[in-house]
């Protein structure tokens, strides 16, 4: 049995509890400001550069009794969307100075729409993020992050220059290249993580101010090395689909002689993916690296490249099977399958297809299919 990792602990303690954490109150108690985001293609750097806290919306490990958020929000909208709104309607994001999203989901907007009209913050935005990704939709992004910076700054009452941006780039940028590290050392046969202290490295990311994850994260790598840590060889498996917030879906999965080592998710390989291009005006970078520089998501109408780089990274991490997990009422996520499942069976490797409540442990369905799935596996490498 591995003891617990130090610095994972510190993280932790840090970002708990959810949400008003220790470093937000700190941050509050210096008079700072606190934005939250939602949805992956806001920019964070911008906000950071901005003087203020980037803070991702998003549920935790409990699951939330949502009656209040479905007298907003239909109870067959996506269950990640509701949770949030609940929490908002709960008091729980109250510490929040300002709220941003996109129109790249449909649920998003929806969640924008709600929260601009019943808890209307300070600063309320929402960016146009287009779905192709070529050099026209790159132009049009850069004039709609423009755009955000402008409005950002007007609240501010004070410009947010480009020196601070690309400072702020660089920044982030360190903190993927860190992340990044942690993914090739899951390579290994034996990784020296699970896939829930993993989700847990990457909620810790956006839930404190950059510099400071970073130099956790330099940390952590280095407690890594000096210790040898290792998990117990079990089957390798690479986790795909929705947000994944509650570590403790993941858990039931490596309760049963499996271990998580590699994603395709917009908190976990996305998060960490690329570097932003230091040479490019900062604006100009920050459009082309979140709409072009990073791995094709469920969002986007041109869904080849996603499929692509999940078999690619399947082999790669040299996974016994894929768990895809979609949060109930995802509807992009339903549109690939057919094709996600040949791409797989066009590689040899099994996938166990998952509809679950984001938020929810899971249950007992959960377990029993886990259970077989990995019984399967079993069989197959003994064959």
């Amino acid at each position: 049995m591995n003891a617990p990792l130090k610095t994972l602990n510190e993280m932790q303690r840090l970002t708990s509890p959810f949400p008003e954490s220790v470093v937000v109150k700190e941050w509050r108690a210096k008079g700072r400001k606190v934005i939250g985001w939602y949805n992956p293609y806001v920019p964070e750097e911008i906000i950071d550069a901005a003087g203020m806290l980037p803070f991702e919306v998003t549920g935790d490990n409990e699951p939330v009794q949502m009656q209040g958020a479905e007298a907003h929000i239909y109870s067959n909208s996506c269950s990640k969307v509701r949770t949030c709104w609940q929490l908002g309607l709960d008091g729980r994001y109250n510490f929040l100075d300002g709220y941003v999203s996109t129109h790249m989901c449909d649920q998003d907007m929806r969640l924008y729409e709600v929260w601009s009209y019943y808890k209307k913050l300070p600063f309320m935005e929402i960016i146009y993020a287009p779905r192709k990704r070529d050099e026209e939709t790159v132009k049009l992004y850069q004039t709609d992050l423009e755009g955000f910076r402008a409005r950002l700054s007007q609240y501010l009452i004070c410009r947010i220059p480009d020196q601070r941006i690309a400072d702020s780039i660089k920044v982030y940028n360190r903190g993927r290249e860190l992340m990044m590290q942690l993914y090739e050392l899951r390579k290994r046969d034996r990784p020296p993580v699970t896939g829930a202290e993993a989700v847990e490295v990457g909620k810790a990311a956006v839930r404190m101010p950059r510099e400071r994850f970073n130099e956790l994260m330099e940390q952590l790598l280095a407690e890594i090395e000096s210790t040898g840590r290792e998990i117990k060889p079990a089957r390798r498996l690479m986790l795909i689909g929705s947000d994944l917030h509650n570590t403790t879906q993941i858990t039931s999965l490596e309760s049963n002689g499996a271990v998580v080592v590699m994603d395709e998710l917009d908190n976990g390989i996305r998060r960490a993916w690329g570097q932003v291009d230091t040479k490019l005006p900062p604006i100009e970078a920050l459009a082309r690296h979140y709409l072009m520089g990073r791995p094709v998501d469920r969002h986007n109408w041109v869904s080849d490249g996603r499929l692509e780089f999940i078999g690619e990274m399947a082999e790669q991490y040299k996974v016994d099977g894929v768990v895809s997990q979609a949060t109930r009422f995802c509807t992009y996520l339903g549109w690939d399958k057919f094709d996600l499942k040949k791409q797989l069976q066009e590689r040899g490797i099994p996938m166990l297809d998952l509809d679950l409540e984001y938020g929810h442990p899971g249950g007992a369905q959960m377990k029993i299919r886990a259970e077989a799935f990995m019984e399967m596996l079993e069989s197959r490498a003994t064959a």
